[in-house]
């Protein structure tokens, strides 16, 4: 099987490799998939690249080219078929290699000073103001009875994902006005800083917006503006979000 291999601060490689133990050797343990293009390419890294503190390799970019996650370690692309991976077309290794071989991430030391700060102490709570855009995709779409149905799936979407509904805070908000429709809420983020948690509050919508679109409406917009919340006087250590971000195919970040 042909493979496209993306190591930190080197030019892309295409190799050969023949299964399971090929793959785990190339990223140095176990693997996992993640699915950011819009063609059958799988992105397969180390399932614990970030909590084994691996080298900064690539980012991942949305649809305007703007980073939203990044990979650590070396990680291959291949190609997706009916059940299994499978060679990288010509064209695919072309593209692939044209796009990482010119992003590369410099990654520095860490001063020293900075090394002995616990991680939760940077991080910050924030209250995230969100609005979401949908345009309803024919007319008569907003009489009561589909305004009803349109409230009904956005609300069962939102229940149904964890980090929206873990983090929505005080229920959604429906303004209808001129063929769209606006979803008003709060998501709660803890994170470094307000652009880190505007970007995740965006993220977590676009990850579910094709289930989102499902009433017919298309999303137009997405706002999110974030302001910080003074912290409290004890406060649990974050979490985090879990290891290298896990997505599916066909999700919004592409569009």
């Amino acid at each position: 099987m042909k493979i496209l291999v993306v190591e930190p601060m080197k030019p892309c490689e295409v190799r050969e490799i023949s299964g399971l133990d090929d793959m785990q050797a190339i990223v140095g343990g176990h693997i996992q998939a993640v699915y950011p293009f819009r063609d059958e390419v799988a992105l397969v890294c180390n399932e614990e690249g970030k909590n084994l503190d691996l080298p900064y390799n690539r980012p991942l970019t949305d649809g305007q080219g703007v980073p939203y996650d990044m990979i650590c370690g070396t990680f291959f692309l291949a190609g997706v078929g009916p059940e299994d991976f499978i060679s990288l077309t010509d064209n695919q290794i072309q593209r692939y290699k044209a796009l990482y071989d010119n992003v590369m991430v410099v990654t520095a030391e860490r001063p020293a000073v900075q090394a002995e700060i616990a991680p939760e102490a940077a991080m910050l709570d924030f209250a995230v103001a969100c609005q979401l855009t949908f345009r309803f995709a024919r007319d008569g779409q907003e009489a009561a009875g589909s305004k009803d149905a349109f409230i009904s799936h956005i609300t069962e979407v939102f229940n149904e994902d964890t980090p929206l509904a873990e983090r929505t805070v005080g229920g959604l908000d429906f303004d209808f006005r001129d063929g769209c429709a606006e979803v008003h809420y709060t998501f709660a983020s803890q994170e470094k800083d307000k652009a880190s948690a505007e970007v995740f509050s965006e993220q977590c919508v676009r990850d579910v917006q094709d289930r989102l679109e499902g009433s017919g409406c298309k999303v137009e917009m997405i706002e999110c503006f974030a302001e910080e919340l003074e912290p409290d006087p004890v406060r649990e250590p974050d979490k985090g979000r879990g290891n290298q971000e896990k997505k599916k195919k066909g999700h919004g970040h592409d569009r």
